[in-house]
């Protein structure tokens, strides 16, 4: 994330969190999350220990969230990616919003799109 073009710093925190400072002075807490699927129930346990999030990052490629976290993510203006796709997303204003091809699909398919 340092090597990032966007990214001005980056602090630890507690707990597999993140303080992100952006170049244009905007700065996000992220959480790296190690677990084997992330949905609505984990996402809502994540922010009751850790307080409000800017995004949640899924660090394995083992690993995964499902399309209903990723929808209920975007609604609060969180962002919710694979560690590739969170680096795209990024480059966007509203990078909580990125959606990668497949997710698209996804959600086209849903009628979410």
């Amino acid at each position: 994330m340092r090597s990032h073009d966007r990214v001005s710093r980056l602090a630890v925190l507690d707990d597999g969190t993140y303080e992100l400072g952006l170049i244009t002075g905007k700065t996000l807490k992220i959480f790296v999350c190690e677990c084997y699927s992330f949905g609505v129930a984990e996402y809502i346990e994540t922010i009751n220990q850790l307080g409000e999030l800017d995004g949640v990052i899924i660090s394995s490629t083992w690993c995964g969230y499902t399309p209903d976290a990723k929808k209920l993510c975007r609604s609060k203006g969180v962002g919710l990616f694979a560690i590739r796709d969170f680096m795209a997303a990024l480059n966007k204003p509203k990078f909580w919003m990125h959606l990668n091809e497949q997710e698209v699909t996804d959600f086209k398919e849903r009628g979410w799109l």
